[in-house]
Parts: C-alpha cells; sequence; structure tokens
C-alpha cells in the first residue's frame, strides 16, 4: 500500500492540476492553458515510472516509447510556459524544434520495440534498464539499439534541464526587471515565485539525474528512497500547478499598457539636463507617488519624455528602479504619518494605503528594504526617541 502511494502521488498530483488547467479557455489565458499540457505530460512522465517501480515489467515495455517522449518533452513545454508568461504572446512556429528530440527518439524506440521479440524486450528491461551494464558483449543488435536510445534520452534530458531551467530563469529575470521599471506597484504582476521554483526544479533535476546515473534499479526494492524523490517532485508540482492557476498578469497584459504609454517623444538637449531636476521637483511638489497605480507614462506624459529615456534615468542616476524609486518616496511619507500618528490612532493598514501602497504586504517589503526595519519596529522606537529628546 505504502509502495504505492509512493508511486502514484506524482501522477495524481500532475493529473489533477492538468485538469484544472486544462478547463480554462486556450484564449483566455494561454499560459496557463499551457502549463495544464506541462502537467499532463508530467502526469505521462510518472505514470510510466509507476509502472516501472510497481513492478509492472510487460506493461512498462508496451509504454517504453511514451516514457522516452515524456521524458524529452517535460522541460521544453514548461520553458515554453514561461516564455508566454514572460516574453511571447502568442504560440510560435519555432517551438516545435524544442519537441524534435522527443518525437525523433520516441519514435526510434517505438519502432525498435515493434520488431525486438518478447525476450529482447525483457534482456533490454533485465540489462540495460535495472543493472545498467550496457555496452555488455553478447546483447542483440535490437537491444543494443534501444540501449543508444536510451542512452542518448539521458543524456539530452541531462543538457535540457541545463539549458531549459537557466534560460527559463532568465526570460523570467528579464520580464521582473521590465515591470520593476514600468509599474510603482508590482503586487500580482512580478513572477518571482518562478524563479524560485525554476531554481528548485533545477536542484531537484540535478539530484535526480545523478540517481538515475545510479542507476533507477537502486530504488526499486527501497521504498524510502523512492519516497525522497517523490516527495520532492509532487511538491513542486503541486506548487507549480496552485501559483500558476492563480498568475492571471503576463506578458500580453504588459505589452497592452506599455502600448498606451508615449515611447517616441525625443526629449532635446535642454530637457535632457533639466529632466532629473523635473521629475525630483514633480514628485515634491504634486505628490503623484501617492496614487497606488503609477505607472512610468503618467510621469512621462508630466514631464514631455519618452518611456525608455525615463526609465534609463532612474536606473542610472538613483540605481533603482521606477518602482523601488517610487517606493522611496512613499516610505518616507509613510514615515512622517507614522511620527505625526503620536497617539498610534491609524492603523498600519491605513497608513500604507495613504502612503499610495496597493498593500500592506507591499508596504512592509518596501519599508523593510528601505529603512532596515519593518513599520512596526519603527513606530515602536518612535517613544524611545521623544524620552531620549526630553
Amino acid at each position: 500500500m505504502l509502495h504505492h502511494i509512493i508511486v502514484l502521488t506524482p501522477v495524481y498530483v500532475s493529473l489533477f492540476w492538468a485538469l484544472v488547467l486544462l478547463c480554462n479557455r486556450y484564449s483566455f489565458n494561454r499560459p496557463r492553458f499551457w502549463l495544464g499540457i506541462f502537467m499532463l505530460m508530467a502526469a505521462c512522465l510518472y505514470g510510466s515510472h509507476a509502472l516501472y517501480f510497481s513492478g509492472a515489467v510487460q506493461a512498462y515495455l508496451r509504454v517504453d516509447f511514451i516514457y522516452v517522449f515524456s521524458a524529452l518533452s517535460v522541460y521544453p513545454l514548461y520553458y515554453i510556459y514561461v516564455r508566454l508568461l514572460a516574453c511571447d504572446v502568442r504560440l510560435k512556429r519555432s517551438y516545435a524544434w524544442h519537441l524534435l528530440p522527443a518525437v525523433l527518439l520516441s519514435l526510434a524506440m517505438f519502432l525498435l520495440s515493434s520488431v525486438s521479440s518478447q525476450d529482447e524486450k525483457q534482456m533490454y528491461f533485465d540489462v540495460v534498464l535495472v543493472t545498467q551494464q550496457f555496452p555488455a558483449p553478447g546483447l542483440p543488435g535490437i537491444v543494443r539499439g534501444m540501449a543508444v536510445v536510451f542512452l542518448l534520452t539521458r543524456f539530452i534530458f541531462g543538457f535540457q534541464v541545463i539549458y531549459y531551467l537557466i534560460r527559463g530563469y532568465w526570460l523570467v529575470r528579464k520580464y521582473d526587471q521590465r515591470i520593476a521599471n514600468f509599474y510603482s506597484n508590482i503586487e500580482g504582476r512580478k513572477l518571482l515565485w518562478v524563479r524560485m521554483l525554476t531554481i528548485s526544479l533545477f536542484l531537484a533535476s540535478i539530484a535526480s539525474s545523478v540517481a538515475n546515473i545510479l542507476g533507477r534499479g537502486l530504488f526499486l526494492k527501497h521504498d524510502l528512497l523512492l519516497a525522497i524523490p517523490s516527495g520532492i517532485f509532487s511538491t513542486l508540482l503541486f506548487v507549480i500547478g496552485f501559483l500558476g492557476g492563480k498568475q492571471d498578469y503576463n506578458i500580453r497584459a504588459l505589452k497592452q499598457d506599455e502600448e498606451e504609454a508615449p515611447c517616441d517623444t525625443k526629449p532635446g538637449e535642454s530637457k535632457k539636463n533639466s529632466l532629473k531636476a523635473d521629475l525630483l521637483e514633480s514628485l515634491v511638489r504634486e505628490n503623484i507617488y501617492l496614487n497606488a497605480d503609477l505607472r512610468i507614462c503618467e510621469l512621462c506624459k508630466k514631464l514631455n519624455t519618452n518611456r525608455t529615456y525615463l526609465s534609463n534615468l532612474i536606473n542610472d542616476e538613483f540605481n533603482l528602479s521606477f518602482s523601488d524609486f517610487i517606493n522611496r518616496y512613499r516610505v518616507e511619507h509613510a514615515c512622517r504619518l507614522i511620527e505625526a500618528d503620536a497617539d498610534g490612532r491609524f492603523s498600519l493598514e491605513t497608513i500604507a494605503a495613504e502612503s499610495g501602497f496597493g498593500s500592506v504586504s507591499s508596504f512592509n517589503r518596501a519599508f523593510k528594504k528601505e529603512k532596515g526595519i519593518t513599520a512596526g519596529q519603527f513606530r515602536r522606537k518612535l517613544p524611545e526617541k521623544s524620552s531620549r529628546l526630553n
């Protein structure tokens, strides 16, 4: 009973999220729908694993080509999901190239398996998959061919783990920088969770690759060993499905917002020399940072400049993103409110809203980042300051 729970948990988790995510309309949220396809492929992959580790040899051998296809598809599909979140508004034909190794090697395994005898299939399972004695003398040509496909699958899979996860992390990082340089309130827009999970997937996959080098046969009789990768990947798949299902904002919405912003206005030389001063004066005089949904395009209109130039000026002159730059003014405004509220009548939620923050959580993060302490700690230190002055 315990053994079946261990081998089937990743299948149940990925299949559950596949059904949930694929129920969404493709046109409504393309990344979410594509994440459902990724989960469906993960269910196929771990379903093949379940047959192997349950000792269903004949059933596994009949679907070995599916294992090859799903193993070589799962990380390209995750990468395509990340691209649809972070940089591509729609699917591209070039995505098909990422799945070419999966198609070719699974087709080769299917053909070799179709022309092999039952004894040859059993020899392939015992010698190559369980004991990993390949190359071994005396193996029939068919078995050698299946072993070559298996080894190529392992090699390409290892390459995919490194390439797609690192590449995906880089794309999300660029997207998050783009978000922070356009919006002052980035709550629910950044993909920090994708970056963290990508790192976790990378580390877990490296550990899984090491286990594969040692041989899957090592896990056949050790449920506790098998429970480790099963628990890790079940947890990661659940978190990816849960957070991915909640992620509404993506590159499509960002590009729509960017199209509303002026980006063709070219400031003259005199404007370049005075833009920094005009920016600071505008923030102090008009308190525009109190607008919780402030976007860089609104400042561009006031200063008669373009989005790229203003963003670069803030990055270079203040070494901050647009979001952090605006939040610095909001934090200072919050400090003044807290200091003026000696009796503590206003809650931190009220102060956050009055200072232009979209939520208390974003207020707390920005305050801690700017001041090194939380807003609550800042407030508690005020009486100490007053007593020392007296």
